[in-house]
């Protein structure tokens, strides 16, 4: 996103604007972000508790419990501990191996038409999603992962309070998603072994707390929703940046090569990898997928000023704020600053997260603001990893991508940090076949890899 004459001009680190209730402090500068997000006297909490009825139509009781701000930090403390370790490895796994149900479905010199490139890996995402955090009996299935979408158009609206009949096609589908989940907690179904351990630990716990079956079937929502409209954006823009390069194709596909396992069997070979070596042995896949982020993933950071406090930037200057008011930081104003990044900081290049210089990874340290930081650093962050750049790797090895194009990007509404595909004169879909010497591999992973 390219920065306007103005931000280019004024370089405030920090600035107070004037609100119609009052004033807000919108910070530019890196290590001003960061000293806020270090700060305990600054917090995201209050954004939590005074939209969660809205959004998620908790009941009295519900709002009761994690009003309680016991309750609502050892309820955010399974979500950090199970996304990490062994649980995380489960779930990625999880995920991984429902991609390649579709991936695995392409027949031999067969060519796949994708009618539209977003959606198909939106719906893919959504679904493995699904699958791998509520387990086998997820009740979000095929015909009914539409309902997240039909929800996400309007959540901020929701989220905000505006009238029931200004926003009722996405209350409708979360009503819809709520009934499912409410069968399925009554059920115990996410007690069903290969359910994953954030389902399976939130529920005790938060019955624990007071939680009703009707309470987890409006709460829980959250997990699923959370983790796919923030990560579909990325996925698409990190997909057609690997997939439409011929130049990056390569080096992708040399990266995941040098990490897959080639088994033969008796219908074909098999392939795996194991995918907590993505990180170390696949530099330019990773680098593709940074580069993603500062371009695309760009939702504005908000937390509110509890107590009167002062934040100090690296040049110890001190600023006070006061108690009350709310705190901004707008992710493009430092994702494309050409003090940190370059002057060639607008392009897409993806070369600058490689074999960086430990003066430039200083300079850099608080710049990149896709999964926010501090306390509420985004704990699904490990996941979405895996699950994007397993999916790209495999698809750039073993598949041929035809016809696929490069759209410009925007934004696509107040709310939205994900920046979307624009196809204006494009065509928006592709054509998949796999890949001329990979044509009986079937792609398989499990806990082992």
């Amino acid at each position: 996103m390219p920065l306007t004459s103005n931000s280019k001009q004024r370089k405030e680190p920090i600035a107070t604007l004037p609100m119609l209730n009052g004033k807000l402090y919108v910070i530019n500068s890196p290590d001003l972000i960061q000293a806020a997000l270090r700060n305990n006297d600054i917090s995201f909490t209050p954004f939590i508790l005074e939209s969660s009825k809205a959004m998620w139509g908790l009941s009295d009781n519900a709002m009761a419990s994690i009003s309680d701000l016991a309750n609502l930090k050892g309820g955010m403390q399974i979500i950090h501990s199970t996304l990490g370790g062994e649980s995380l490895h489960k779930l990625n796994i999880s995920s991984l191996s429902r991609f390649m149900t579709y991936l695995n479905r392409v027949k031999p010199g067969e060519n796949i038409g994708i009618a539209d490139t977003y959606i198909w890996l939106r719906d893919m995402l959504t679904d493995a999603s699904a699958t791998a955090v509520y387990g086998p009996k997820n009740p979000i299935t095929v015909d009914k992962m539409h309902l997240v979408w039909e929800y996400d158009t309007q959540a901020l609206l929701v989220a905000i309070g505006l009238p029931s009949f200004m926003t009722k096609a996405a209350i409708n589908a979360r009503l819809k998603m709520n009934n499912l989940l409410l069968s399925y907690y009554k059920n115990r179904d996410n007690r069903e072994k290969g359910a994953s351990e954030i389902v399976q630990q939130r529920e005790s716990y938060l019955r624990k707390t007071g939680f009703t079956d009707d309470d987890l079937s409006h709460m829980e929502l959250m997990i699923l929703w959370v983790g796919v409209t923030n990560t579909a954006p990325v996925l698409f823009w990190l997909f057609v940046h690997v997939l439409t390069s011929a130049d990056y194709t390569s080096r992708v596909r040399a990266e995941i090569e040098a990490i897959t396992i080639i088994t033969k069997t008796s219908e074909g070979r098999k392939a795996t990898f194991d995918t907590r070596l993505l990180e170390k042995s696949c530099p330019f896949l990773n680098a593709c997928y940074q580069e993603c982020l500062r371009h695309y993933s760009h939702s504005i950071g908000n937390r509110r000023v509890m107590q009167d406090t002062e934040i100090q930037d690296s040049r110890g200057r001190t600023y006070l704020l006061k108690k009350g008011v709310n705190v901004q930081w707008p992710p493009p104003v430092t994702h494309f600053n050409t003090d940190i990044w370059g002057q060639d900081a607008e392009e897409f290049r993806p070369e600058r997260f490689m074999n960086v210089t430990p003066q430039d990874e200083k300079k850099r340290r608080g710049a990149l603001l896709s999964f926010g930081g501090g306390k509420h650093l985004c704990p699904g962050r490990k996941f979405a990893y895996t699950e994007l750049l397993g999916l790209v790797g495999v698809v750039a090895l073993g598949y041929e991508v035809k016809g696929l194009e490069l759209p410009e990007s925007k934004y696509a509404g107040v709310g939205i940090g994900g920046k979307m595909p624009d196809w204006e004169n494009m065509e928006n879909g592709f054509g998949l076949r796999r890949r001329e010497g990979w044509e009986d591999v079937t792609w398989v992973f499990d806990e082992d890899n």
